[in-house]
């Protein structure tokens, strides 16, 4: 029974694992779906939250001008004593069209004091109003305040009108009348064409007033008092209580309180969440491959688990082999296990003997069975304190096998064991396999003395050879050496070859020759040699000891006659000395950096402005000198410089307070062949105060000194700049070219002092009236020329044309004298049609010519240029 339980739980434990971790996936799919859809929807809301704020704000910004026009006309009404009438008001290019777009053509109406219409336009009135609410507040209340309505101006088809209306009155403040103006609500949803709202979509103005509504789905306008909304408890979503049609929306909202009005936008929920509905598709689709995926790792894993049992008696009969084996091998075989600290480090303390063949224990002078499960610090010491527990440690942790030979005096038997062993690693411990190789490393030894020997021999055949024993005499020369320092052999045996040596070097050579039988490193020098006739022989000493197994059994030295090597090094010397102090007189800095981007020499200069900051630059590189800001900007003309191409540019230096612009040049240095390219040589110069010198100058010569305006050649080169910004933007821009009519009759009557005062006049006035963002120039004489950049509208430019015209009507009061002048404008539109700045000018001075032949006092403009292409969907 307990048989058949442990088969039945190896069987379901699997499955029961993979149905498990099914339902956690697919609850977790549909949690996140879940999460999805709710912020699908938020973000639907958002956006027609965001498209009813655009609305909003067009039909405030509309509404507000029409309040500004009803408050014009009283202005205007009361200066002309009540005169003022509608047609007049609303003339082309009147005080109208000023402030509201013409094609609007608003129903207007004026009401005496008794309630009665006495002028109308665009519409029809009741003739009689004097009943009405408004009128009855504007005639009771003096304040100069509008009043807003939405009143039902046709109760069968329930069209309603937005409603402003201002009090008038007259020159003595008494009530003269009202201004009234009616705007449709079906205007603003159904012209506007800045919303982009999906098929299906609704656009909606609702009057807070009377619960009347205007609204447009598609191409549909709908006028209906029936539609009514209630807003989310999260206060963003505004809920259709009825619906009206057949289509699901989500609606947002934007209140304006001043009008009485909401607007209203609404997409389609299905197109609002079309993106949700495929990222649903795809967590589904997913879901359901990744539960294939889990159901075939589960299949998969079963199969493994079968195979695994297999295996396990496979492996106890594998273990039983590997120990004959073992036993029957000719080298010592150790299995060590690793003992650890306790904790979370699990440091490495001590390894147990897991596992060993007789002949590793005779190797240790034990029987097996009496070290298996012992640790080595209590069988060998010795492992600990030789360092080679560490080796199976480092082993065990770099899991890198490790195979040496060595000699140990601490096993039994013999004095000195030569071993060698292989270090592999194992799980959590190290196998361990040692072989005595004594009499093989005896040979060895007597066939490297005499190889060492021979070898150090050799080396130092062609040059002076000098040979010592252990103690440092002096046991052979050959003949070089003796033409070298005029020493015999026989004179030179022993500690007498030291004579040779200058008086002033035999110290310093004898506390080296001490140095190298501590150290062992070999030693290298530049020495004087005397010749017993006086002669002196300047030579490259260098001696090294000959080492076997970690003793010293003599030296061997070689002496090279370097005496007209080091006076051509000497020249050297004092040519690079002549070329430092020629550097370091230069005013620029000058330096040297190799291929790798190491600063290897620089002048006084280089080194005085890098001291500034106290950086060090010799064997630094040039990111490190320079900074990452400065190398970004360094680092291409570096590449083409080790690329073999010769450079000059300027460099703007922003390190310090003061900001300086040096002229740097890169001349790469090649190798010898000439075949690559193994540094370059940097020259920079402060150019600081010529640059400052020449941007003053250019400054100057594109300002009139007149007027203080852009002079011709600072206007041709603005026109040119803003020319290439409308084609790469596909903005609007404008060019005015204007002139001031009857300047030359002034200049002669009053003098060219009165002409120029006229002409800085003009000049203020003309800044006055136009944008800050536009470019006013005078070309010469009397002639001016503007620039209008990013115009939203023809009739933008144009007002500010007529704007221009009317306001230097005013008459010009030049110290006591008043001069009265006028002016005509040419204005031209450009967007990205193929043409030159001198094209686009000329094409301003044809229409001011145009407008000159008008009379003068006016503007003529260039035709429409049509609106490019959108690119909505």
């Amino acid at each position: 029974m307990r048989d058949f339980l442990r088969r039945l739980y190896r069987a379901i434990l699997l499955p029961a694992f993979g149905a498990l971790l099914l339902v956690l996936m697919w609850a977790a799919v549909a949690y996140q779906v879940r999460q999805e859809k709710i912020t699908a929807r938020h973000e639907a809301v958002l956006h027609s939250q965001s498209l009813a704020r655009t609305l909003a704000e067009h039909t405030n910004h509309l509404l507000r001008q029409t309040d500004h026009a009803t408050q014009l006309f009283r202005l205007k009404y009361e200066e002309t004593e009540g005169r003022l009438r509608l047609a007049e008001f609303a003339r082309k290019n009147g005080l109208l069209d000023s402030l509201l777009p013409t094609k609007l053509d608003l129903p207007m109406a004026i009401l005496n004091q008794e309630g009665h219409v006495i002028d109308s336009m665009n519409g029809y009135f009741d003739p009689d109003m004097a009943h009405t609410a408004f009128f009855q507040s504007h005639a009771s209340n003096p304040a100069d305040a509008s009043l807003v309505s939405t009143p039902v101006v046709d109760s069968r088809t329930k069209k309603w009108q937005i409603q402003i209306s201002r009090r008038l009155n007259h020159a003595n403040g008494g009530f003269a009348g009202v201004i009234l103006v009616m705007m449709d609500p079906a205007y603003f949803v159904e012209d506007y064409d800045r919303l982009n709202v999906d098929p299906g979509g609704a656009v909606m103005l609702i009057s807070r007033e009377n619960g009347m509504s205007s609204a447009r789905i598609d191409d549909q306008v709908i006028i209906s008092d029936s539609i009514d909304f209630s807003v989310a408890p999260a206060g963003e979503e505004l809920l259709l209580k009825r619906p009206f049609d057949a289509t699901e929306r989500i609606y947002g909202y934007t209140e304006m309180p001043r009008f009485l009005l909401m607007a209203v936008v609404g997409n389609p929920a299905d197109s609002a969440l079309a993106r949700f509905e495929r990222r649903r598709g795809m967590y589904y689709g997913a879901a359901i491959i990744a539960s294939a995926l889990v159901l075939l790792f589960i299949y998969l894993l079963v199969r493994q688990a079968r195979r695994l049992r297999r295996s396990a008696s496979m492996i106890i009969e594998a273990q039983s082999m590997l120990r004959a084996a073992a036993d029957a091998s000719l080298d010592a075989v150790y299995m060590f296990k690793a003992c650890r600290m306790r904790g979370a480090q699990r440091e490495i303390l001590d390894f147990t003997i897991a596992d060993l063949n007789e002949r590793g224990a005779q190797l240790m002078g034990f029987r097996s069975a009496d070290i298996k499960g012992k640790r080595l610090i209590e069988v060998l010491p010795e492992l600990h304190s030789k360092g080679f527990v560490e080796k199976y440690r480092h082993v065990l942790e770099s899991r890198q096998p490790v195979e040496e030979e060595f000699a140990v005096d601490f096993l039994p038997n013999r004095e000195v064991h030569w071993l060698h062993h292989q270090i592999v690693p194992i799980t959590d411990g190290v196998a361990v396999t040692v072989r005595d190789i004594t009499s093989r490393k005896e040979t060895e030894l007597a066939v490297r003395q005499n190889q060492a020997e021979l070898a150090a021999v050799n080396d130092a055949s062609p040059l002076g050879l000098l040979r010592a024993d252990a103690a440092g005499h002096c046991t052979y020369v050959n003949r070089t050496f003796e033409l070298i320092t005029g020493l015999t052999r026989e004179e030179a045996l022993g500690d007498a070859w030291l004579r040779a040596v200058h008086p002033h070097d035999r110290a310093v050579l004898k506390a080296a020759l001490t140095h190298l039988g501590v150290t062992r490193a070999p030693y290298q020098d530049t020495l004087r040699c005397v010749h017993p006739d006086g002669m002196i022989v300047w030579v490259s000493f260098k001696i090294a000891a000959m080492v076997v197994d970690g003793k010293i059994y003599g030296y061997v030295g070689t002496v090279d006659d370097i005496t007209h090597v080091r006076k051509s090094v000497m020249a050297l010397r004092e040519s690079e000395a002549r070329l430092r102090t020629i550097a370091d007189t230069l005013p620029a800095m000058v330096a040297y950096i190799d291929a790798q981007q190491v600063y290897r020499f620089h002048n006084v200069a280089y080194e005085r402005e890098f001291n500034r900051s106290g950086t060090t630059v010799l064997g630094r590189t040039i990111r490190e000198t320079m900074g990452d800001e400065r190398y970004a900007f360094l680092e291409p003309y570096v590449l083409r410089a080790l690329a073999g191409e010769t450079l000059t540019f300027e460099e703007d230096d922003n390190s310090d307070a003061t900001e300086r612009t040096y002229e740097v040049v890169y001349i790469p240095q090649m190798d010898e062949e000439g075949a690559s390219v193994i540094g370059f040589h940097v020259m920079r110069q402060d150019i600081t105060v010529q640059k400052r010198e020449k941007q003053r100058l250019l400054r100057l010569s594109q300002v009139d000194a007149l007027t203080g305006l852009t002079n011709r050649a600072g206007f041709l080169q603005k026109l040119h700049d803003a020319m290439i910004a409308a084609r790469a933007n596909g903005s609007l821009m404008a060019v005015m070219y204007m002139d001031i009519d009857r300047f030359k009759p002034v200049n002669d009557t009053y003098g060219h002092a009165v002409g120029d005062a006229l002409l800085k006049a003009f000049s203020a006035r003309l800044t006055h009236t136009m944008r800050a963002s536009d470019t006013i120039a005078r070309l010469g004489g009397d002639e001016f020329t503007i620039v209008m950049e990013r115009i939203h509208r023809i009739d933008d430019a144009a007002a500010l044309a007529a704007k221009i015209v009317a306001a230097m009507q005013a008459d010009f009061d030049l110290d006591g004298k008043v001069v009265s002048i006028s002016t005509s404008i040419g204005l031209t539109y450009y967007r990205d049609e193929d043409l030159s700045p001198a094209e686009l000018l000329n094409r301003a001075d044809t229409l001011l010519y145009e407008a000159k032949q008008a009379g003068r006092n006016t503007f003529r403009a260039g035709p429409a240029i049509p609106q490019p292409a959108s690119n909505a969907a």
